[in-house]
């Protein structure tokens, strides 16, 4: 058992000395809107600071994406969002390097829709809400993420603020009107993109907030935009 433990321990040293390579960690794709980064984290490498090469499979041939970087991601938004691709990404010291590890992805099924803005305008006992799709990040035209998918709705949700119970629709189009709401109440409103034919859930927007009229009668009280999204 002694001479079985020492020549584990010898065979661990040697090869520190010969300085292998160890492969990066946690590797993984962060898409959100088709705007795509691998990530990943540095092993523990005593003998100085690693940099790193990511590649994409393309026509049977790997290419390089990132090569010899010092971040710890490299953005692949440029793929097309209808390819299948494997990915993989290597440490490198000097003449030496890493396994590589790969991952797959496929970004119309894989990217994480994210959240829709609205525009309120409060007229009487109604709130009118126009909804504006997350925009494609690396489009050089206004193109949208309903633009990509075949099916879109839009999952709202509404309460009464500081209440617990909340009401629920799933308007067609982009635009849409609660009425009938209590007069001078304020109402907190939800808003996701939903594709059915896929069974997608985006993430929510923010609560926006807005207080109906005091007069059913009376004219618009008040407008406003939810804010853009931070990436």
């Amino acid at each position: 058992m002694a001479w079985s433990l020492g020549s584990w321990l010898g065979c661990c040293l040697l090869v520190s000395a010969l300085g292998m390579v160890p492969p990066p960690k946690n590797v993984r794709m962060n898409s959100v809107n088709f705007k795509n980064i691998l990530q990943w984290e540095s092993p523990a490498f005593p003998k100085g600071n690693l940099t790193f090469t990511a590649q994409y499979l393309s026509y049977r041939k790997f290419q390089d994406k990132c090569s010899g970087t010092a971040l710890m991601e490299c953005d692949f938004s440029s793929l097309s969002k209808y390819g299948d691709y494997i990915l993989r990404v290597r440490a490198e010291f000097a003449d030496e390097h890493s396994e590589w590890v790969n991952i797959t992805f496929c970004p119309v099924d894989d990217t994480i829709i994210g959240p829709p803005r609205m525009q309120v305008e409060v007229v009487a006992d109604s709130l009118h809400i126009r909804f504006l799709a997350p925009q494609i990040h690396y489009e050089t035209t206004a193109w949208t993420m309903k633009s990509i998918y075949d099916s879109w709705v839009y999952n709202l949700q509404y309460w009464k603020n500081g209440t617990d119970e909340k009401f629920q629709t799933t308007p067609q189009y982009d635009f849409t009107v609660i009425r009938n709401l209590e007069p001078q109440t304020t109402y907190c409103i939800q808003v996701q993109g939903f594709l059915p034919d896929w069974n997608k859930t985006g993430e929510w927007s923010e609560p926006l907030c807005e207080q109906t009229a005091t007069d059913v009668f009376g004219p618009p009280s008040s407008q406003h935009t939810s804010a853009l999204p931070t990436l």
